[in-house]
């Protein structure tokens, strides 16, 4: 299976046997482990762990510097390739080319993670899986615990989909600019209190009550319409350069 995969994917086969990657792999089991054991200590139990986590903002700094870290790490292997640039003939093929490819290795990542992941945790939570009541949602923490891996892996998506665009259009530098003020953004925006719609990206990482999980849902659905057309945007912006623009990385 892995030499079929590989045979097919020959930037796959390059990226991954790099350093970096492999520097990249270490830090990828350091924070699933730190993930399995960052939990609430007063309530001890695998589902509200997994909620905990997913929610804490320090966890979620160290999960999203390390995926802007393998996108850029991606990308910049990608434009090594000078003739394979070449012959995608233009911008529109190279931004296509580039968020399959760093969608797939960082998939790979995001499912060693999980694994890795799922594994400590268990252990950490033994004979503990205790659930509770949400709110006043009307269902427990295992439902509300997928949703929330669920939610918080599509905005991962998302978050790579879009640095990708920014790096084609911006370059590593910038992009990593970028990035520094997204993390940024987590201290200076403040916390809501209560759950409703939101514009800034920050809130919806953030364990809010919205009164009832249907309404949670749909205005989660509605956040990633317009990451969706953000993303056509950026998208167009990254066509419309000047060829030499898409290439000089």
């Amino acid at each position: 299976m892995k030499k079929k995969w590989y045979k097919g994917n020959p930037f796959i086969n390059a990226i991954t046997k790099t350093g970096r990657f492999k520097i990249l792999l270490c830090l990828l089991v350091a924070l699933a482990i730190f993930a399995a054991f960052n939990f609430d200590k007063n309530d001890k139990s695998l589902f509200s762990g997994m909620i905990y986590c997913h929610t804490n903002i320090i966890f979620i700094l160290l999960f999203y510097a390390f995926f802007l870290l393998a996108t850029l790490n991606t990308c910049i292997s990608f434009y090594q390739y000078d003739y394979y640039l070449i012959r995608l003939k233009n911008k529109k093929n190279v931004i296509k080319k580039l968020i399959s490819l760093v969608l797939q290795i960082n998939g790979m990542l995001l499912v060693i993670y999980f694994i890795i992941y799922l594994c400590f945790n268990n252990l950490a939570m033994i004979d503990c899986y205790e659930i509770k009541p949400v709110f006043s949602y009307g269902i427990n923490t295992n439902i509300y615990a997928i949703y929330i891996m669920i939610k918080f892996y599509l905005l991962a998506v998302f978050y790579m989909i879009i640095n990708t665009i920014l790096f084609v259009i911006v370059k590593e530098g910038k992009t990593a600019m970028i990035g520094v003020f997204y993390f940024i953004g987590f201290f200076i925006i403040p916390k809501p209190t209560i759950g409703k719609f939101f514009i800034l990206p920050w809130n919806y990482y953030y364990l809010l009550d919205y009164k009832t999980f249907p309404k949670e849902v749909s205005y989660f659905i509605l956040y990633l319409l317009l990451c969706i057309i953000l993303i056509i945007i950026l998208g167009w912006v990254g066509t419309k350069q000047k060829r030499g623009e898409t290439y000089d990385n």
